[in-house]
């Protein structure tokens, strides 16, 4: 019975664990957080990462084959049939549209009033930034997708990765945001109250649904604040320890007699 209890995990925030930091998910809460990751990966111009990652096992070279004398590999085979690079141009020669999901501005945005330098900033950034987002996004998913741990609900990141991890929560906790209609603190802090409000008399049937379906979203917002400030407090701890670790090993600096 006690065993039974304690494998019904609920989500906890993020500790420092050695060279990690991990929580602990239950496996729908991990497949919630890996599924909505996933969704934000393709709204920045990903292949669906489960989709990806079954491709990427498909066409795994396989170790034991020589592909050194492959006839058909043969340079320029790839481009016979399309345009010269020259006609295609650098990524950072071409225009790049302002996006015009609500949800993507938020994750790039303009950097600029003006719309002159927002645009030629977004033609110099667009690319590396989505790349970058797409890989943090993609590495929070792997770890949610592979847990460890006595009762395999341990999350882990290492400290290499949690960076871009508490990145990809915010570009999550963004999209969520917008889709949920938050614009200012106040807007924040009040979708949290959705959560233990009565349901409106009289709602039923597709009202009902959509209270349902909004609340479920609200709970993932709120479960991924809780992990993104455990996780940065975990690794801002780590860190002061670090240089209090460091300050003790230098020992205390004398005048000298």
């Amino acid at each position: 019975m006690g065993d039974r209890a304690e494998q019904q995990s609920v989500m906890r925030g993020f500790v420092a664990r050695q060279q990690e930091y991990v929580a602990r998910l239950d496996a729908d809460e991990r497949a919630v957080l890996a599924g909505i990751a996933s969704e934000v990966g393709v709204l920045l111009g990903a292949t669906p990462f489960r989709r990806a990652a079954r491709v990427a096992q498909q066409t795994a070279p396989d170790p034991q084959v020589d592909e050194s004398d492959d006839e058909d590999d043969e340079p320029g085979d790839v481009l016979d049939d399309g345009p010269p690079l020259s006609a295609l141009g650098w990524p950072w020669q071409r225009p790049v549209e302002r996006p015009t999901d609500s949800a993507v501005r938020r994750l790039l945005p303009d950097a600029s009033e003006d719309p002159e330098q927002a645009a030629e900033f977004r033609r110099l950034t667009d690319a590396d930034l989505r790349e970058r987002k797409i890989a943090g996004l993609r590495t929070w998913w792997q770890a949610l997708r592979a847990p460890g741990g006595r009762h395999g609900d341990a999350v882990a990141v290492t400290a290499a990765e949690a960076p871009a991890v508490a990145a990809a929560m915010t570009d999550v906790r963004l999209v969520l945001a917008d889709r949920l209609g938050v614009r200012t603190d106040e807007d924040g802090e009040r979708i949290y109250q959705e959560l233990t409000e009565p349901v409106p008399p009289g709602s039923g049937g597709r009202d009902s649904e959509a209270i349902a379906v909004r609340r479920a979203f609200v709970g993932v917002y709120a479960m991924l604040s809780e992990l993104q400030e455990t996780l940065v407090g975990a690794m801002l701890e780590q860190s002061r320890a670090r240089r209090t670790s460091q300050g003790g090993a230098d020992g205390p600096r004398g005048t000298g007699g």
